[in-house]
């Protein structure tokens, strides 16, 4: 059994170290990582140094093929119905032109809506619709060439949770809004982190059984409740806002406690 574990995370320093940008073509970079029984990633991952590192790893800290192999909010959506959880009712479209077309006989949801971008984090892709020139004005804010989809407007009360995974760590809060259509906390939204317990914990296990499956143990998730029934799963963060952790320094200590987890075998949060 090897006897140390490696980070190439400047963040975390184990029994041996590697720069972030170490050369994977360097023979000795190659046998520290193959004799290692485990590899902290390095931060800022492209998927393909992404995959040489997890090729050559016995194991590694985060998992990150689900960031890599549904990047997007369509494709989020199709990992959501794969795994059969509930989430809003959605049609996806290529484009823009696509999405047009499809108006000349009829859009598959009717007004409201919620339209959102494939990418863009803050809510600055998604935009409530609720007649046909809010959704050309809408579309005209977005990427000619990039997928978008329609989803089922959900009734969220003025709040949805954030479920941030960092390893076996996982942290929840409400993002209560201030009464208009986002809740963001980078739009004047505020953080309950103890308001609503029962739904905390429902969600903190829908999204423990979740990442099981998926293989993910670094996101923020964004749930909500319309009724009495399970969670709506809503998006997949895989990049995402630390003020709900604690700023910069929160983020890091939570990172750090779930790497010792995470060398103590513990990978997932538990359900």
């Amino acid at each position: 059994m090897p006897s140390y574990f490696l980070s190439m995370n400047p963040l975390v320093e184990l029994e041996e170290n590697l720069p972030n940008l170490a050369p994977l073509d360097d023979p000795t970079v190659v046998k520290l990582i193959r004799g290692a029984r485990g590899v902290v990633m390095p931060p800022g991952l492209r998927p393909a140094r992404y995959r040489k590192i997890a090729a050559l790893a016995r194991d590694w800290f985060p998992r990150l093929e689900a960031k890599f192999s549904y990047p997007g909010k369509t494709r989020q959506t199709m990992l959501f119905q794969h795994l059969a959880v509930r989430h809003p009712r959605t049609a996806i479209f290529h484009n823009r032109q696509h999405l047009l077309m499809q108006t000349v006989d009829g859009l598959p949801l009717a007004y409201p809506f919620v339209l959102k971008g494939d990418r863009g984090g803050g809510g600055v892709a998604v935009f409530p619709v609720c007649n046909s020139l809010e959704l050309e004005a809408a579309l005209g804010k977005l990427p000619e060439g990039e997928p978008l989809l329609l989803q089922e407007w959900i009734k969220h009360q003025g709040r949805d949770l954030r479920v941030v995974v960092v390893g076996a760590r996982i942290v929840s809060y409400f993002r209560v809004g201030n009464g208009g259509f986002y809740n963001n906390i980078c739009r004047g939204g505020r953080i309950d982190r103890h308001g609503r317990p029962k739904q905390q914990m429902a969600g903190i296990r829908a999204v423990a059984r979740f990442c099981k499956v998926a293989d993910i143990n670094l996101a923020a998730f964004d749930l909500m409740f319309p009724d009495q029934g399970p969670p709506m799963f809503i998006e997949i963060n895989f990049n995402f806002g630390r003020k709900g952790l604690g700023g910069t320094a929160g983020y890091r200590r939570l990172f750090q406690q779930a790497v010792a987890l995470w060398q103590q075998g513990r990978c997932y949060p538990d359900c």
